[in-house]
């Protein structure tokens, strides 16, 4: 073969996609031996390229060396490359040039992250752990306190309730409050003062903390007296309210009662001199403002002390609620009927510029009438009498004091009349000796 044709068939043994079929002369040994040392390569790469790193490379000369280095690398790289993807990042690469500096970078970047996923991982459980404790002691404080906590979503118009609050406010899964129309919860006395409250819970303006006390219908009907404290959360886009709310019912009964006691008589239900003070001074203050005058009546029983001689203390209380109760029929909102003490009582009625004269003969001509039906002590019909004096501000007296001793004055003169009657201070009436 000529030594061209040796040239061109070496060509096609590395440029051909498989080893051509080698001829059985050559023009000379060393091209017969050139040609099978690549035919020998040829084969083995092509092996080496399936995968397959256990094919026997023959041979003694410097190609059949490097093939077996060649194979010896790929067959550690490969089990390297199956070490890193069991988890082994810390496999190194130190044998192939430039492809060892990349190996070596992915493991390296493949380490470090692993390691930052497991350090996150750990966070991540402690944070868990940390919440999980964060939210059975939430659970354990919400069972154990007698509060009741809501969750309001203001722009849903949707709430939820806790357990407490469910059972304090006689709510049932079946019956919850409908379009959270706060207005109609609460007690239409109460309404005003909860403004700051109705304010955030209808989301309009400025969303505020708030800290209020007031009646809150139950799903019974019912009110309850709440304290309602609260606080605006906002989480993301949604406005959300969060409150807590305490039973005062009891606490305020307990109030209104002291408040009773103390300013109102135990025995009638009438105000008593404290509040009868209050009451005078807010009349005086509306004399001097607006010019309008009030009439004073102060009255006693007559024949009282026989009463409590003859039929006992308890028919002697009976007679002064008896008295009381009369005394208060047809009262308009701005009159006051007081007890002092005793069988004493007093009435004030507020009334229009020189009208006080008119205002007396009504409100007592109606007194004595009430007086009329009597009264029974067991079997006993008593019938109540009474004496009254009158007295009017400013026209008797400008403070007072003076106006009390007027009335007195007035009742001196209704008793010396023949008692059972009213009358009226005039000036020059004489202080009883």
């Amino acid at each position: 073969m000529p030594v061209e044709d040796d040239l061109n068939l070496i060509r096609q043994l590395l440029t051909a996609r498989s080893v051509p079929v080698v001829p059985e002369t050559f023009e000379n040994d060393d091209t017969a031996a050139l040609f099978k040392d690549l035919a020998d390569i040829r084969s083995a790469l092509l092996l080496f390229s399936r995968g397959n790193f256990d094919a026997d490379v023959t041979g003694r000369n410097v190609f059949a060396a490097a093939l077996k280095a060649l194979q010896a690398n790929l067959r550690h790289l490969m089990w390297q490359v199956g070490e890193v993807a069991k988890g082994d990042f810390t496999q190194r690469v130190d044998f192939m040039g430039e492809f060892s500096l990349a190996f070596n970078s992915m493991t390296q970047q493949l380490d470090q992250s692993l390691t930052e996923l497991k350090e996150r991982e750990a966070s991540l459980l402690a944070l868990t752990a940390d919440l999980k404790a964060s939210e059975e002691r939430w659970n354990l404080a919400v069972q154990c306190s007698r509060d009741g906590i809501w969750d309001v979503n203001i722009d849903e118009r949707t709430a939820w309730y806790s357990e407490n609050f469910m059972r304090m406010m006689r709510y049932t899964t079946k019956k919850l409050p409908k379009n959270l129309d706060w207005e109609e919860m609460i007690h239409p006395d109460d309404v005003d003062q909860a403004a700051v409250m109705l304010k955030t819970l209808r989301g309009t303006g400025e969303l505020l903390p708030f800290s209020e006390e007031c009646r809150f219908r139950t799903g019974q009907g019912e009110y309850l007296w709440l304290r309602l404290r609260g606080m605006p959360v906002h989480a993301g886009s949604t406005r959300r309210v969060i409150a807590i709310a305490s039973d005062i019912t009891a606490q305020k009964e307990a109030e209104q009662s002291l408040t009773r006691q103390a300013m109102y008589d135990n025995l009638t239900g009438l105000p008593n001199r404290y509040l009868l003070n209050d009451r005078l001074e807010q009349a005086v203050a509306n004399t001097e403002r607006y010019g309008k005058p009030f009439v004073l009546v102060t009255l006693d029983l007559d024949f009282f002390k026989g009463v409590n001689d003859t039929y006992g203390h308890a028919a002697g209380d009976q007679i002064l609620v008896e008295l009381a109760k009369r005394l208060s029929m047809g009262m308009r909102a701005t009159d006051t009927a007081a007890r002092l003490g005793g069988d004493e009582f007093i009435a004030l009625y507020p009334c229009e510029a020189d009208m006080e004269q008119t205002t007396t003969e009504r409100v007592m001509s109606h007194f004595y009438e009430n007086l009329k039906p009597p009264v029974m002590l067991g079997d006993v019909e008593y019938q109540l009498r009474s004496s009254a004096g009158v007295a009017f501000f400013p026209r008797h007296a400008k403070d007072v004091p003076t106006l009390f001793e007027r009335a007195d004055i007035a009742l001196y003169k209704a008793k010396k009349n023949g008692k059972n009657q009213y009358a009226v201070y005039e000036i020059g009436d004489e202080t009883p000796k």
